[in-house]
């Protein structure tokens, strides 16, 4: 009976035991769930602040061209205005030339008063005489309202040019207040997760050490890794799974059929297609000059660490065209702050073929969308001013994404 009674002790145990590790071990896997879960929140509110700060850097490069549309709108106008000017004058100071041979005519009449003249009985010589000098006056009016028209001409065509330039202005100003107000409803929504991720963020880092068992300052300084690692697009991605192999559907079996024509023993030949000629590949273009291409570098990095500022072209604060701008500056190639015509001041090359030096380019699929650019160091690695909040930087080219354009100077 006592062991029995023993037996049964110990069977208890052992269940309240596994009972007991169970728990532990579910307790465990919660603890490790929800610190996965709070990381996550941590990993996607900072991305969606880096991706509505590169937001507003690509609208500050809308705002830069709009700039550049502008100033050229602005010279041309004041060169056109010249134009209307000049036109103006000529064109009144011509009227003023026919209206006083419009009096003179007036005050002698016309050939063809001297003609009615001498058909009602006048003296012939001196209404000959009238009627030459009338002539002279007619002719030299035909040529002076035909210069009148001319002028009139040109004057209507400076006038449509400055209408146009004035439109084109008008149009460069309106992308230019569109695209700042992009920037500012980026920055606001940027600044609103931000807000909200510091409020949440010391009970998040409790509830992080809590579930990993660790201390609140070590994982502070996890997190802060963790953001440090997401804003230079560090993050490591998961392999892709493999695919997954499409079924295979077996051939059905021959059946038997009836008495068959025997295929003849000697097929017919095959003509034969003649293949297309290989295209000629197009060569790359030969690499910029090592010394531009070192002193433009030695000149970017330089300026690390210097922060972002929207339009910044030095000299300590920067947006990514202007730093390109200044790095090749001071190697002596002159491009626009603006980057999509730093990319047309270039000559295209293959991302697959990017040289040190060359331009890397981030856009929605065609030049003119163009958003970012970065220079080449070599070794899958870039320098470029990202965005607000982030200085002068060495990256990875796979920063955020990757570019889907590039140029080489020079």
């Amino acid at each position: 009976m006592s062991s029995r009674v023993s037996l049964r002790a110990v069977l208890v145990a052992a269940v309240v035991s596994l009972m007991a590790s169970g728990l532990t071990m579910s307790s465990a896997m919660a603890d490790k769930a929800t610190a996965a879960e709070l990381e996550a929140k941590i990993v996607q509110t900072r991305q969606q602040i880096n991706a509505l700060y590169m937001q507003a850097a690509a609208a500050n490069e809308r705002v830069n061209g709009a700039n550049i549309e502008l100033a050229e709108a602005e010279s041309a106008l004041a060169k056109h205005q010249a134009v209307l000017k000049s036109a103006d004058a000529e064109f009144s100071a011509q009227r003023d030339v026919v209206e006083k041979m419009t009096v003179q005519q007036q005050l002698y009449g016309s050939t063809n008063q001297a003609m009615m003249s001498l058909l009602t009985g006048g003296d012939a010589d001196q209404i000959l005489e009238e009627a030459t000098g009338l002539k002279a006056i007619d002719e030299a009016m035909t040529a002076e309202l035909d210069r009148l028209d001319a002028g009139r001409t040109v004057l209507d065509a400076a006038s449509a040019a400055v209408e146009k330039v004035v439109e084109q202005r008008a149009s460069a100003v309106a992308r230019r207040t569109a695209a700042r107000d992009q920037i500012s409803a980026a920055i606001r929504r940027a600044e609103s997760l931000e807000a909200s991720m510091a409020a949440e963020r010391d009970d998040i880092i409790k509830q992080m050490a809590a579930a990993q068992g660790k201390s609140v300052e070590q994982v502070e300084q996890e997190v802060a890794d963790l953001e440090e690692q997401v804003d230079r697009g560090e993050l490591p991605t998961p392999a892709d799974p493999a695919p997954t192999p499409a079924p295979t559907t077996p051939k059905p079996a021959p059946t038997t059929a009836g008495p068959t024509t025997p295929a003849p023993t000697t097929p017919a030949p095959t003509p034969t297609k003649t293949p297309d000629p290989e295209p000629e590949p197009v060569p790359d273009p030969p690499a910029s000059s090592n010394a531009v291409v070192e002193k433009a570098i030695a000149y970017a990095q330089a300026q690390l660490g210097e922060p972002y500022a929207w339009g910044g072209a030095g000299p300590s604060k920067w947006d990514c065209s202007g730093l390109v701008m200044r790095a090749f500056g001071s190697a002596g190639i002159s491009l626009a702050h603006y980057a999509p015509s730093q990319y047309k001041a270039g000559t295209r090359v293959s991302v697959s073929k990017i040289q040190r030096g060359d331009l890397l380019f981030w856009s929605d699929g065609s030049v003119s969308s163009i958003y970012h650019v970065a220079i080449y160091l070599g070794n899958g690695k870039m320098i470029h001013a990202p965005r607000p909040g982030r200085g002068v930087e060495i990256v990875s080219i796979s920063y955020w994404i990757k570019p889907d354009m590039a140029a080489r100077l020079g």
